[in-house]
């Protein structure tokens, strides 16, 4: 066994202490002084990827289907934490529909992650409006109040749900690694075109490289 010990740097030659298997250390209430490595990243997916392109899902994709996506950055790497759903429509709508639709949808939502080595992971797949809720592993809802009011117009009705990935993936959440083909992706395969409102916005961080 070699006797090591891990002093300060500062010249007080302080040394840190170890109790069994614990090495001690404590908080000192504030931020280190070093520069942030990281910065708050919020997008809206949209049909070309880019911050500017159309992030209205609320289309017909059972003929062709569109993408909806964020894609990874050339230099810094992005943390997708948390991805935020809503949906409106005009009447009131049971939980088993997709919107007012009538019906549930066919082939679903695909939401997908593709990560840096192009392998795609299929995060859900939701057709109805009880499986938005599920997914965003909501819990606890009265049946009779799940419904939002005055979402988008007036007397029309809706929800806002959040997806959490830092509870799928701790403790970071979904990374899209920096200059490759990394993609988060919502895929929409039905006729979606009775959804008035109808998008998603994801919310993490970049750490800079």
């Amino acid at each position: 066994m070699i006797d090591t010990r891990c002093v300060d740097g500062t010249g007080s030659n302080n040394a840190a202490q170890v109790k069994e298997d614990a090495l001690l250390v404590s908080t000192t209430g504030s931020p280190p002084p070093n520069q942030q490595r990281t910065k708050f990243f919020g997008q809206m997916l949209t049909d070309d990827g880019l911050s500017t392109g159309s992030s209205d899902m609320g289309i017909d994709g059972s003929s062709s289907h569109t993408d909806f996506y964020i894609d990874s950055d050339d230099n810094d790497d992005i943390f997708l934490t948390k991805l935020s759903v809503i949906v409106g429509y005009g009447a009131a709508a049971p939980l088993y529909d997709f919107v007012d639709s009538g019906s549930a949808l066919t082939n679903g939502i695909l939401v997908s992650y593709i990560d840096a080595f192009g392998e795609s992971i299929t995060i859900g797949n939701p057709k109805n409006n009880y499986s938005f809720l599920r997914f965003a592993l909501e819990s606890g809802l009265v049946p009779t109040a799940w419904e939002l009011r005055n979402l988008g117009a007036s007397n029309d009705y809706g929800y806002i749900v959040s997806i959490n990935f830092i509870s799928m993936i701790p403790p970071y959440g979904i990374q899209l690694y920096h200059g490759t083909n990394a993609r988060l992706s919502v895929r929409i395969r039905d006729d979606c075109t009775d959804a008035d409102t109808f998008n998603m916005r994801a919310f993490g961080f970049k750490r800079l490289n």
